[in-house]
């Protein structure tokens, strides 16, 4: 069911079919009962279209995050990144505060976001995984940076929130130090 609460394309695909089908056999019969089914199919996809953009989902509000999250830095917004992390993620913090003053951000970008929420879990988390894009000029040495490479991301849910309590920059499948990377301008393992 999530499947049709997060993407509007598989209710527009079966709506067509339906309403191609019950379309054909209203032409072809020109009964009352088939202008009737061919209404319907056509109303309840525009009802489901229309409850799959009202709701939304754990992985949607994730998405939106991780997509705040990056306009945050892009701005170079500290205080601003700071309310998309969990006080209690201090390592995350850390690296926030220690990353921010040594890359000036010109542009950032999320994309391919997949998340996997386990609501099972108190409080619930959902493993989250992107392609990001991440421009910028080293402070220091003036150098420009840029990483377009996949971040694995852990959220809890707080409250009503979704606040990110880890993440894993990927360089070429491997996990590396953000920290560390910045500091020497080069990929550091971890």
């Amino acid at each position: 069911m999530n499947t049709l609460l997060e993407n509007p394309l598989p209710i527009y695909a079966i709506g067509a079919v339906l309403a191609t089908f019950f379309g054909l056999a209203f032409l072809a019969r020109r009964t009352m009962p088939s202008l009737r089914a061919l209404i319907g199919v056509v109303l309840l996809t525009l009802i489901m279209v229309v409850v799959e953009r009202v709701v939304v989902t754990d992985a949607e509000h994730i998405e939106t995050a991780t997509t705040a999250l990056m306009r945050a830095l892009e701005q170079n917004d500290l205080p601003g990144l700071l309310t998309h992390i969990d006080p209690a993620a201090s390592q995350v913090r850390s690296d926030a505060e220690t990353l921010m003053p040594l890359v000036q951000l010109k542009d950032t970008g999320a994309a391919s976001i997949q998340v996997e929420v386990d609501s099972s879990l108190s409080p619930a988390q959902a493993e989250c995984e992107f392609h990001a894009k991440v421009d910028g000029v080293h402070t220091r040495s003036g150098m420009r940076l840029f990483y377009f490479d996949r971040v694995q991301a852990t959220w809890t849910k707080q409250g009503d929130r979704w606040l990110l309590t880890d993440y894993t920059p990927l360089y070429d499948g491997r996990p590396i130090s953000a920290v560390e990377s910045m500091r020497g301008n080069r990929p550091v393992s971890r």
